[in-house]
């Protein structure tokens, strides 16, 4: 009965998709060759499209520094593109070369023109093959046979197309990126430029000193010395008081300074005085949107200064100090003094819950199992739950600030809907790989994103470990301490190699400070939205609920300062060598953890005849509260019987 639950449970986990990794291996490779293509191109023309930082200018292209094709420095590419795209396919074909030494050298060398068919069907089911005195099988099962079998071509064929497709996805956005007209026009240094675009985000806080408003801006054309060229780029608009009347989805005319990133994104800066105009304005759906969140960030400016920080940025994604107060556009004072918001930040930062300052697919994971509920009450079919799932994540997705966890959460949940109106099982971590190959391909700059990764190594973590960690804890903690606890420590050590490399150190009182946000996490978030519904339509009501989500965001902000004071983040080394060291520490405890599973299942079958086994039903695992109220009653007893002499 044991070892049918056993052999049980891996068929119930592969139906329901949560062990299901046969994409995984492909969103690593297309992860890997997305961040090895640009630095290789870099590499080899000299210079990076990002430029320096310490110069203040871009870099020049190894064509440009020595002489070479003016303005577009491609020369040297040309001759590198058909390298880096036959490097996968030159790295498959040596695996498959492998793969076939290795099966000639395993198989039976009784059994010849067997080695590319499948063992199982090599010979008639319980009957030998004429001239063979063993069944047609490998006589030495090898690492290299298991991993580099016959079943093995389709993943190697798989992994060598996502390879190629990667490399000239990134290649092609590298080469874009690159040969842009205001890419081209900066690298030769500062020039007054006029541009036309449209808005991607929300005007906020400028990050630079002496403007007052920024924001992103995909370029339509660009004009340099009287020359319009179109472009695709995109690039970060700054303003002052006049100019900073941008709204998310309109198309603008600007005209102003156009020179290289000091800090941040790679991307070019123009600095505008004046002299902003719209073209076109944002769409009935945007204007209501925008609507919306000004009438909500005007609310969330009578709370405190915790809630004016931490309310929006829970709810939509934008800090309280990052945000432009007031109505249509116009500029504010800034709600919170910056020392503040800077100790608050540090706070949240070093105590492991920097993450509830922005969305994550927590407000996605809400909605859809609150609309789930609905539908199923509701009797509805699965084409219908999944028109209705797609309709609430596009529309959840506008009404929060564009981010890169954003983007994933969204992405994820379309995918799921799809394979829901497909009446295909819920797979989380197929649904993540197959998320990350369309946002590779499509945005290959995505692979460079902290956001991104960080949001990915979560959501991976949780699927890896969440149900045997949550399974394991609540034999020892109650069930509503076990689950939030597990799915806690999962999350967290999925985004810890992408932490190291953002900033040293191991926040040691993280999986805490998620317990003790944990609980009110949710509720503050389904408050805090229900405030960016009705803040425009019923201000009473919305500043109500803006309140209750300020309740809320004070815990989190007593938790992150209670713990963040008390211990600092455990030393650990920075960059690429510490997250290779949590690796190496993870598939470590992997691998113990499957080698004393594999001693305690051959000690459980030698001690046990295989008649009891059959019946010997699940094995009694006590919990620690039980074992520590038997030693104490145990210790009891024995005090209990003892004689003093006098």
């Amino acid at each position: 009965m044991m070892a049918g639950r056993a052999r049980d449970r891996p068929a119930a986990d592969r139906a329901n998709g949560n062990r299901n990794l046969r994409m995984l291996p492909a969103a690593c490779l297309a992860w890997a060759v997305a961040l090895l293509v640009p630095w290789l191109l870099d590499r080899s023309m000299g210079g990076s499209v990002a430029g320096s930082a310490k110069s203040g200018g871009w870099s020049k292209t190894a064509g440009e520094s020595r002489g070479g094709i003016a303005g577009g420095g491609t020369g040297m590419s040309v001759w590198l593109m058909p390298l880096v795209l036959a490097l996968p396919l030159l790295i498959a074909m040596v695996l498959l070369a492998f793969k076939l030494v290795c099966l000639v050298a395993a198989e039976n060398s009784d059994c010849k023109g067997q080695v590319l068919r499948h063992p199982s069907r090599s010979c008639p089911r319980n009957r030998l093959p004429q001239g063979c005195e063993s069944p047609c099988i490998p006589t030495v099962p090898t690492l290299a046979s298991t991993w580099f079998g016959p079943r093995k071509l389709p993943t190697l064929a798989v992994l060598a197309a996502v390879a190629l497709t990667a490399s000239l996805a990134a290649a092609v956005g590298h080469e874009s990126a690159r040969s842009g007209p205001a890419a081209r026009q900066i690298r030769q240094g500062k020039a007054l430029a006029e541009i036309r675009g449209r808005a991607v985000g929300p005007m906020s806080a400028s990050s630079r000193r002496g403007w007052d408003c920024q924001a992103e801006i995909r370029l339509q054309w660009v004009t340099v010395a009287g020359v319009r060229m179109p472009s695709d780029e995109r690039i970060m608009f700054f303003a002052r008081s006049r100019s900073c009347l941008l709204q998310q989805g309109g198309q603008y005319r600007a005209r102003g300074l156009l020179e290289p990133s000091a800090y941040g994104r790679p991307i070019p800066w123009l600095a505008v005085e004046d002299g902003t105009k719209q073209v076109e304005p944002p769409g009935p759906c945007r204007r209501l949107i925008a609507r919306m969140q000004r009438a909500f960030l005007e609310q969330t400016s009578r709370l405190d200064d915790q809630g004016r920080i931490l309310v929006p940025g829970l709810t939509m994604g934008i800090l309280g100090n990052q945000a432009l107060p007031g109505s249509d556009g116009s500029l504010g004072r800034p709600a919170v003094e910056p020392a503040y918001t800077t100790r608050l930040t540090q706070d949240f930062r070093a105590s492991g819950i920097l993450h509830l300052m922005a969305v994550s697919g927590g407000h996605f994971m809400i909605l859809a199992s609150l609309l789930v509920r609905i539908m199923r009450a509701l009797r509805s079919p699965p084409l219908l739950m999944a028109l209705v799932l797609s309709a609430a994540y596009l529309g959840l997705g506008m009404l929060m600030v564009p981010g890169d966890s954003v983007l994933r959460a969204q992405t994820m949940g379309l995918l799921s809907a799809w394979a829901l109106a497909a009446c295909r099982p819920a797979q989380s971590l197929n649904t993540l790989s197959w998320c990350v190959l369309l946002v590779l391909i499509l945005r290959p700059s995505m692979a460079a994103s902290f956001g991104f990764a960080l949001s990915c190594g979560a959501v991976l973590g949780i699927g890896l470990g969440n149900r045997r960690l949550a399974a394991l804890l609540e034999d020892h903690l109650p069930a509503f301490l076990a689950r939030p606890l597990a799915t806690t420590l999962c999350a967290q050590a999925g985004t810890l190699p992408v932490q190291v490399l953002m900033s040293p150190g191991l926040p040691l009182l993280a999986p805490l400070a998620n317990l003790l946000v944990t609980p009110v996490v949710d509720a503050a978030t389904v408050t805090g939205l229900l405030a960016l519904l009705t803040s425009w339509l019923w201000p009473p009501v919305g500043l109500l609920l803006a309140r209750l989500t300020s309740l809320g965001t004070g815990v989190m902000a007593f938790a992150a300062t209670w713990l963040g004071e008390a211990a600092a983040p455990a030393a650990w080394p920075p960059g690429p060598v510490g997250s290779a060291c949590l690796v190496g520490l993870g598939l470590m405890a992997m691998i113990d953890h499957r080698l004393i599973r594999f001693i305690r299942a051959r000690g459980r079958v030698h001690s046990w005849p295989a008649a009891a086994a059959a019946n010997s039903g699940v094995p009694f695992r006590p919990s620690a509260w039980v074992s520590i109220k038997g030693w104490l009653r145990q210790t009891y007893g024995l005090l209990a019987q003892l004689v003093f002499k006098k």
